[in-house]
């Protein structure tokens, strides 16, 4: 709890709402997609924590969503439609309410290890817990917005969000975890279509026995899956679903193409 309110009181973000629901009569309506041949899909769901900040000209919204593990976003697993929650939200909320997306983060509800071949000051071994409770994610590629989200970040890495800042006053694109505000827009319509082709399949009855690989990792979440016999996945007759291990910004140039389209 600590960690989550240095995030509030040390940014220029307050919390615009906690468990926020998508779902009629509630804060935000239900998310509708309209298909090509007319039929709609809506989603309803939850979100831990809307953040929203403002300066003189523009208001910036950010997402968040608490997670008990360690995560991250992975953008081979948002293009193989794994990990699209948070940019599904992200893409609602700015339509409503006309603002412009500054990060979706998760903030990762960890038991903390602090690993050293010395003795650590007090104020040291608070420094690196500090560090394992940095959100990650994606964040707007702009500094000023970075400095709202950081207050004390003036040079280097931020204590709270996936950002790095040099002695010339640029973004290390190496060091941080950030896309432009196109580039976001991009993913949030990008998005839209991974959940159309969703639709389409369970409209169509589409239910192979399919589950994803993650090519990187070398996992399926068959490793874990507890419905084994019911499923009775057979790598002889079924295939999987291969999560790509593409480069981030090979990515991001592959969705701007397709938002040409």
């Amino acid at each position: 709890m600590k960690y989550i309110i240095q995030t509030i009181t040390e940014s220029q973000f307050e919390i615009l709402g906690s468990e926020v629901e998508f779902k009629k009569g509630k804060a935000y309506e239900p998310i509708i997609i309209e298909l090509e041949d007319g039929k709609k899909v809506e989603i309803t769901g939850k979100i831990d924590r809307i953040d929203l900040a403002k300066n003189k000209n523009e208001k910036y919204v950010r997402i968040i969503d608490y997670k008990s593990s360690i995560k991250n976003i992975d953008l081979n697993e948002f293009i193989a439609g794994l990990q699209i929650q948070l940019l599904t939200y992200m893409d609602a909320v700015t339509k409503e309410d006309d603002i412009i997306p500054a990060g979706v983060l998760y903030f990762n509800l960890i038991d903390t290890v602090v690993k050293a071949n010395r003795n650590l000051t007090d104020e040291e071994i608070e420094a690196e817990i500090k560090k394992q409770f940095k959100m990650q994610g994606l964040i707007l590629a702009d500094v000023n917005v970075i400095r709202m989200m950081d207050k004390k970040l003036e040079k280097g890495a931020s204590n709270l969000v996936p950002a790095y800042i040099d002695t010339k006053e640029n973004i290390s694109e190496k060091k941080s975890s950030v896309i432009t505000k196109e580039q976001f827009y991009n993913l949030q319509k990008y998005t839209k279509k991974i959940i159309k082709q969703i639709a389409k399949e369970i409209f169509n009855g589409n239910i192979e026995i399919e589950p994803s690989y993650n090519t990187k990792k070398k996992t399926t979440p068959c490793d874990y899956c507890q419905y084994k016999s019911i499923c009775n996945f057979d790598k002889t007759k079924n295939e999987y679903r291969y999560v790509p291990n593409l480069e981030k910004q090979i990515i991001l140039e592959k969705i701007e193409e397709e938002s040409k389209k």
